[in-house]
């Protein structure tokens, strides 16, 4: 959260290496510490699930009780971003992907009766309920 604060949610994905080294070293679940390694099965070695849906994908409510959807992309390096996040209405999908052109296609789908906001390099677009597809620039 801190570094969305500070505009460098793009950056993200470069602060998972501890998350990285624990995979590298055959690990199912999450240590608690690096070394000496234990099974421990804390909450927070959840928190990239969250983040990379809600920072990353940028998918998160926009209104009490999910009432809308803001998407507000950080693929940082990523060539390509497929999400899809539920909602009481249906499920929310987000698939980005990086042009040869260097630019960005969108395609966000809504379920019916569910509206929201894309904001992207501070450009902001509204969102019906259907499929909306858009080319961004990077």
């Amino acid at each position: 959260r801190a570094m969305q604060q500070v505009g460098l949610a793009d950056r993200y994905l470069e602060e998972l290496a501890p998350w990285r080294d624990m995979i590298d070293l055959g690990l199912t679940t999450f240590a608690e510490e690096p070394e000496p390694t234990r099974s421990d099965a804390h909450a927070w070695s959840a928190s990239p699930n969250y983040f990379l849906l809600s920072l990353v994908a940028g998918i998160r409510p926009d209104a009490p009780g999910f009432g809308s959807v803001l998407i507000a992309p950080n693929p940082g390096e990523l060539e390509r971003i497929e999400a899809a996040v539920p909602h009481p209405q249906g499920t929310i999908t987000l698939v980005m992907e990086r042009l040869a052109d260097d630019a960005y296609r969108a395609v966000v789908h809504l379920p019916v009766g569910l509206t929201g906001r894309f904001v992207w390099k501070g450009t902001e677009r509204n969102l019906a309920a259907g499929s909306t597809s858009m080319e961004l620039e990077r």
